[in-house]
């Protein structure tokens, strides 16, 4: 399918970003689409892992070559390098008028945004309209988030709620029933090849905690540490290590004294398959990030979100519990977490085709 004259360019920078516009770059990709992938390396880990699970190419331009920015001086240098690129070369790297992919609520999110207005292209945001509607919670997703709506034009929504928190903002908006992440789970189920690990063989949660609200307060030490080391008491905890918290980890030398627990599975972070494979057969899951309790909702599996707001509706007061860092909610969890399981909740639509479908009608077929 042409797309030389009218080019789509897509904007990436974290493992979530991929994972989630993986799917519509495979439904791309099977309808003849042609588009560039742009990378900005914030994150490094699983990245080409990802690509590779859905056979898609490699990123055509990477706009700079960096480490993870997995501490607070790393990602403030890669911020102030890709605050750079995207005001002085977004002309280079779009080198066509075109249409710009975003997605999320990162960094990479409105940088991109940005670059793709400098540029001259139209900027469709994809999982947009979430709101906390608290500025500094979380941070700093909510003023990423808000940067971004103020520089799109065309608004991917996955519900009519997100639709209507957009009511302000000139554009269109698109309600495409659901997250992307939808056609990524089935995928991961769908999957044949899949890896068992020695802790599946007695019972086990899952613990992923990543979010820079999170590492770098005091209630990582004195609340979200010790509450995990509560909880293996009582259960076998397999904690994967994100890049970000295995540094934050190090740096505060918890990382022997979690080894030392002789309920705690200090684990690499699972490709996206076996992570979505082990969660479905986990007891219940810690974790404080806004995918995972996406993810999660679908599945149906038992989840302690820790955190003290949400921007998403899913699974919450269902499978999902917002723990707001309060030690009797966090054991009434605990307690009766079966209490929480629901059936998997998998629609039969793909929002990925619906977003292919929009650009292919408004694009190539006029």
């Amino acid at each position: 399918m042409k797309s030389r004259d009218f080019p789509i360019y897509i904007i990436l920078g974290t493992r979530a970003q991929f994972i989630k516009m993986a799917p519509v770059m495979y439904e791309m990709k099977e309808r003849g689409v042609d588009y560039t992938l742009i990378y900005t390396s914030q994150h490094k880990e699983n990245i080409l892992e990802i690509l590779e699970i859905y056979e898609l190419a490699k990123p055509d331009i990477i706009m700079f070559v960096s480490d993870e920015a997995n501490t607070i001086s790393k990602a403030s240098n890669w911020t102030a390098k890709m605050f750079y690129h995207s005001l002085c070369k977004a002309r280079k790297y779009l080198s066509k008028k075109g249409i710009v992919l975003i997605h999320g609520d990162t960094f990479s999110t409105w940088l991109g945004a940005l670059m793709g207005r400098i540029a001259g292209c139209r900027v469709a945001h994809v999982e947009s309209g979430l709101r906390s509607f608290n500025i500094f919670n979380p941070f700093p997703e909510e003023i990423s988030r808000l940067i971004t709506f103020t520089l799109s034009n065309v608004y991917f929504c996955g519900s009519e709620w997100s639709v209507n928190n957009l009511k302000r903002y000139q554009g269109e908006k698109i309600n495409i029933n659901g997250n992307t992440l939808i056609d990524a789970i089935r995928f991961a189920l769908n999957k044949k090849k899949k890896h068992e690990f020695y802790f599946q063989e007695t019972p086990f949660a899952l613990v992923s905690m990543h979010r820079s609200e999170n590492l770098f307060t005091q209630r990582f030490i004195d609340f979200i540490i010790p509450t995990i080391q509560e909880i293996s008491i009582l259960i076998k905890l397999v904690f994967t290590l994100h890049p970000s918290t295995r540094e934050r980890l190090k740096q505060l030398n918890l990382i022997d004294q979690l080894n030392e627990e002789k309920n705690i599975i200090l684990h690499d972070r699972f490709n996206f398959i076996d992570w979505i494979t082990l969660c479905n057969k986990a007891e219940f899951v810690l974790t404080d990030g806004g995918s995972n309790q996406e993810e999660l909702s679908y599945l149906g599996v038992p989840t302690l979100l820790f955190r003290e707001k949400t921007e998403r509706l899913e699974g919450l007061d269902e499978n999902v519990v917002l723990s707001k860092f309060n030690k009797d909610i966090v054991t009434g969890f605990i307690n009766n977490y079966r209490h929480y399981r629901r059936n998997p909740i998998i629609p039969n639509h793909s929002p990925s085709k619906k977003i292919v479908d929009y650009i292919v009608r408004n694009h190539f077929e006029k």
